[in-house]
């Protein structure tokens, strides 16, 4: 059926009983119920409602980096501002707005309580569904919906492809916080054809760690060995050998600081009794990459023909694969392909959303589509391997992949002073504040919210905010850790093993409040972290 151009829609309250009017593209006038739930296919749809001028709101992020929180509409949208280069990497810069809230795949908004009942807040959600990131706009008394096309091309972007014009299925719900949004992961794990919980797909490997938060680039095959007893020891399932051991960024073939190769490293990690994993970066290419210097007609490229700048990141821009170019593709494949006859059986893709970046391609698709096609690649080049999809585009990664980043890099610090007003920005405050706020997506999918920390050595963080980043671990389902072990003092050892050894029982996790979880018949307020009401110690700062 194809779908409306524009639907009208008008959200009334008589008693304590929503009402959702309106006017499919001049057909029959509609009432619908949304305490259960209601499916509209449109283009664009505008919803409006009672909702306060200033009442606080849900902003969904594009990508595994873009803020997202709950916010107030009375304040500044919340987004990167003044740093166009974290912007190009963090967002999605044909449909970026500063002068309105803009959100992806879904909002909620704060409805008024009713005299009826007291004391109940209710929200009114609006989401996308089918694996498509709706654009949705929170304005005063409504909230406009649209797909990402159209939003681009009103933002004066040159659209590719159908969704220029395609509609999608949206979603629309009434009801307390954790129970709309209940209704609204399983509306949306059913479009994508999941059920909740799917983590039975494939086993989970474990609690991982990786070198990246203690060696970042740094890292050699002396190092990786020194950390494989010791990791086992401690309860670690996973190896990952993070970002420093390629040649260059699009050549993904071991440097010199890896003499004997990478299958010889997995293969030590193996007869540890542990998984092999690797971080890759597979849509990107850097400059000096042989794709970018002999194969550019594989790359999205801007109107004038050049090579398209995907995002800036080791002091440089980046290129991204046109993923609708069959020879791109078989490229990814057979690079894929590569690692994981190395034996890394747990890959870390890094820079996804790249794919889906504006830009002219082979063929006219939907860039989500594209995007979509180069993740199938990779799950068809390695079908029985774990992977972790950092920097993803959240909604068309659903059903590809087994677990999310749900947020920016954590760090061994809480905040950097000197990225101000930038909450897509590495440190603990901005990883835990998005991961929290995504906690839902882990009912769809395993949640990763970066890596926990416990040592002292090389950080600034207090002991209270590391036992922080452990609960977050526990609650949002994926444990990851950095710390090597040779860092840690005996105290800190046997807290990593706790931690290991409580994520691989499987703890027992119950939302009892937006940031509140009971954890193993135990409370964790993230409330007073996320929302302080006193200024947190300039000793957990980096300056």
């Amino acid at each position: 059926m194809t779908s409306p151009v524009s639907v009208q829609l008008i959200l009334t309250r008589q008693g304590t009983t929503w009402t959702l009017q309106g006017d499919l593209a001049g057909q029959s006038p509609h009432t619908a119920d949304p305490s259960v739930g209601v499916v509209l296919p449109a283009g664009s749809m505008v919803v409006e409602h009672p909702g306060r001028d200033t009442a606080e709101f849900y902003r969904h992020g594009w990508t595994s980096w873009s803020p997202t929180s709950w916010w107030s509409q009375g304040r500044r949208p919340w987004r990167v501002w003044e740093n166009p280069e974290r912007t190009a990497t963090a967002e999605d810069l044909a449909t970026d707005r500063y002068d309105r809230h803009r959100s992806y795949l879904l909002t909620a908004v704060e409805l008024p309580e009713s005299p009826d009942a007291p004391g109940e807040v209710e929200y009114l959600l609006v989401g996308s569904l089918a694996g498509r990131s709706g654009v949705l706009d929170v304005l005063p008394g409504r909230i406009e919906a649209t797909t990402l096309g159209r939003a681009g091309r009103d933002h004066g972007e040159v659209v590719e492809g159908a969704d220029a014009e395609a509609g999608i299925d949206w979603w629309i719900g009434v009801g307390p916080e954790l129970e709309v949004f209940g209704r609204w992961t399983q509306a949306l794990a059913d479009s994508v054809g999941l059920s909740v919980e799917p983590r039975a797909r494939r086993d989970d490997p474990g609690p991982v760690w990786s070198s990246w938060y203690s060696w970042f680039e740094e890292i050699t095959a002396e190092r990786i060995e020194a950390e494989i007893l010791p990791a086992a020891a401690n309860g670690y399932g996973v190896v990952q050998i993070d970002d420093g051991w390629q040649r260059a960024v699009g050549d993904w073939e071991p440097n010199s600081d890896f003499p004997e190769g990478m299958a010889a490293l997995a293969e030590r990690i193996h007869d540890a009794d542990m998984e092999a994993g690797l971080w890759l970066a597979p849509f990107i290419v850097s400059a000096e990459s042989p794709v970018a210097r002999l194969h550019p007609e594989l790359l999205v490229r801007a109107q004038s023909g050049e090579p398209a700048v995907a995002g800036y990141n080791w002091a440089a821009p980046y290129f991204a694969l046109d993923c609708t170019n069959p020879a791109a593709l078989e490229w990814v494949r057979d690079l894929i392909g590569r690692v994981t006859r190395w034996g890394f059986g747990y890959l870390k893709l890094d820079f996804l959303n790249a794919a889906a970046m504006c830009g002219v391609r082979h063929c006219s698709l939907d860039r989500e589509e594209a995007y979509r096609l180069g993740l199938e690649a990779v799950r068809e080049a390695a079908p029985d391997a774990y992977l972790m999809a950092s920097g993803a585009v959240i909604a068309p990664s659903l059903g590809l992949v087994d677990g999310i980043r749900v947020g920016p890099d954590t760090a061994p610090y809480w905040d950097n002073t000197e990225r101000h007003r930038d909450p897509s920005g590495p440190g603990v405050r901005n990883a835990l504040r998005a991961a929290v706020a995504r906690r839902w997506l882990s009912g769809i999918v395993a949640t990763d919210p970066d890596v926990a920390f416990v040592r002292s050595r090389g950080s600034l963080l207090s002991p209270e905010a590391c036992a922080i980043t452990r609960d977050m671990a526990l609650v949002a389902g994926v444990v990851g850790c950095s710390d090597p072990d040779a860092w840690l003092t005996e105290a800190e050892r046997q807290q990593v093993r706790a931690l290991c050894a409580r994520a691989r029982s499987g703890p027992r996790v119950h939302n009892t409040g937006r940031y509140r979880f009971e954890v193993d018949g135990s409370i964790v307020d993230f409330e007073p972290w996320i929302n302080p009401s006193v200024r947190i110690s300039d000793r957990i700062l980096a300056k």
